[in-house]
């Protein structure tokens, strides 16, 4: 226990396992998906069929790249069965999966540094950043949310193959995968991370540093099967169903973007950074950490060099990017830009003398800094319950007898477009209980195709018809054939016969 990287490891296990079995109970009983999540719900189910999968649904009528943390989640579905309901077995992979990424990071870093304090101080950053997200999107499955503490070890996992450290080589293919297929903005970081890697490599060969080819031709074979497992669903349907889903994707990346003004971009970093730090033109407090590190009295080792360099240049890039992106800037590249923050302000508290802060005088700060963490999760680590959504299994019973086959839709106008929500979540539920159910035009990006109405099934199918009411039922019941909830109003429409 006298290295700082087991101590981080024993500090950061309490306070995630303390911190879980404080949220726990709120996973407990039935839960119900409504809008993104009742979507995904059926690329996993159709994984859990035996067919190819895909990634989220874009409002720009593709699927985001793959479908890998979908299938991680029909995993958790098949082997997590101490949970009652699907949605708790997400949760529960979801933040094993943050868990890791997280603690691993903070292993590495005590390591490099030889000091458990550099691990406390970037765990303390990393949630200082994430902070308007709240802790419990450490247990959310909405796919932006996902990509945040995978990137933190993404990027540490780049500066380590620079490094020469080539078991890290798979961990980054690994990752960057992820990244990209969880979100087509994911190209990005994906891109960056490969140029930075293949800029240092062809530095070490123009220099003839290459002298361990043979464990580096290990890596990269291991690295290859990597790539060739992860991505192997979206190659099959590259194939099978050519041009495939990825095409579209690509076309889209090449195809070019908007013309931001500076203003529109800077405006836009300004809302998001005060988002952590709230104080006017934040931006430029972000300006400061970024370039901080540059100066020359701050000690600088090979590995806290590369750092700063790579997170400047992902920052610049990223800038870049937002000068060029279609339509309104979203924040799908902010997500990724949390670990870099927390990092970049990290570099910034380089003046702390880590290597001469005795490692025997450590067990003292680990047995403190343990303790008020726990103090302090129990203090304000509980997180708000996820709504159950059991309204959707009621409204489901009232008319699931009626028919094996429905065709649910609502119109896309500016009145009813909000009832989408509930419409994703029945068709959710009636595709759990085994119904068979399409959405028609303009809605069929949102599920697969094996979902989209075919007109001789659709003769035999009973049509709900979602419409916004004009004021508000006070509570749900069924009426000739039309069910009223909230503001909505169900319309049953029977096949003719």
């Amino acid at each position: 226990m006298n290295r700082p990287e087991l101590q981080v490891s024993f500090f950061f296990v309490v306070s995630v396992c303390v911190f879980y079995g404080l949220n726990v109970p709120n996973f407990f009983g039935e839960f119900y998906f409504l809008t993104d999540l009742a979507a995904n719900d059926f690329q996993i189910m159709e994984i859990l069929r035996g067919k190819l999968g895909y990634g989220a649904y874009s409002r720009f009528q593709f699927n985001h790249p793959g479908p890998m943390y979908f299938y991680l989640l029909a995993f958790a579905e098949s082997v997590f069965l101490f949970f009652e309901s699907e949605y708790a077995r997400y949760a529960f992979v979801t933040f094993l999966l943050n868990a890791t990424c997280v603690g691993v990071s903070l292993f590495l870093i005590a390591k490099q540094y030889k000091s458990y304090l550099s691990g406390i101080l970037l765990f303390v950053f990393f949630l200082f950043v994430t902070k308007s997200l709240g802790f419990q999107f450490f247990f959310e499955t909405w796919t932006p949310y996902v990509m945040v503490c995978p990137f933190l070890l993404y990027v540490i996992s780049i500066i380590k193959v620079v490094e020469k450290q080539w078991m890290f080589l798979p961990i980054f293919f690994l990752l960057g995968s992820i990244l990209f297929q969880l979100n087509i903005m994911g190209a990005v970081p994906f891109g960056i991370g490969f140029l930075f890697i293949v800029y240092h490599f062809y530095r070490w060969q123009r220099n003839g540093e290459m002298n361990e080819k043979k464990q580096l031709g290990f890596h990269l074979g291991l690295s290859s099967l990597v790539l060739l497992i992860v991505w192997l669903p979206v190659l099959v349907d590259f194939f099978v169903n050519f041009p495939g889903n990825i095409s579209n994707v690509l076309l889209y990346l090449v195809k070019g973007g908007g013309n931001k003004k500076p203003f529109e971009v800077i405006n836009f970093l300004n809302i998001i950074f005060g988002q952590i730090v709230s104080i006017p033109y934040a931006v430029f407090l972000y300006l400061i950490i970024v370039l901080l590190p540059y100066w020359k009295r701050f000690p600088m080792d090979s590995f806290t060099v590369k750092l700063r360099n790579f997170t400047s240049i992902y920052t610049m890039i990223t800038l870049l990017t937002l000068f060029r992106m279609k339509g309104p800037i979203v924040p799908h590249l902010f997500w990724h830009f949390f670990a870099v923050i927390a990092l970049q302000i990290f570099l910034c508290f380089r003046f702390f003398p880590w290597k001469e802060i005795p490692t025997k005088w450590n067990f003292g700060l680990v047995a403190f800094s343990t303790i008020s963490t726990v103090f302090l999760v129990l203090s304000f680590g509980k997180v708000p319950p996820k709504e159950h959504n059991l309204h959707v299994k009621e409204i489901s019973a009232l008319f699931m007898d009626q028919n094996d086959r429905f065709i649910l839709h609502w119109e896309m106008n500016e009145r009813d477009f909000s009832q989408g929500n509930l419409v994703l979540g029945i068709a959710s539920r009636l595709n759990r209980i085994g119904k068979k159910v399409c959405l028609l035009e303009p809605w069929l990006f949102l599920v697969p195709k094996s979902y989209h109405c075919v007109e001789k099934e659709s003769k035999e199918a009973t049509l709900l018809l979602f419409e916004t009411a004009p004021s508000r039922f006070p509570k749900l019941e069924m009426a000739n054939q039309e069910i009223h909830f909230e503001d909505s109003i169900i319309k049953l429409i029977q096949p003719k016969p």
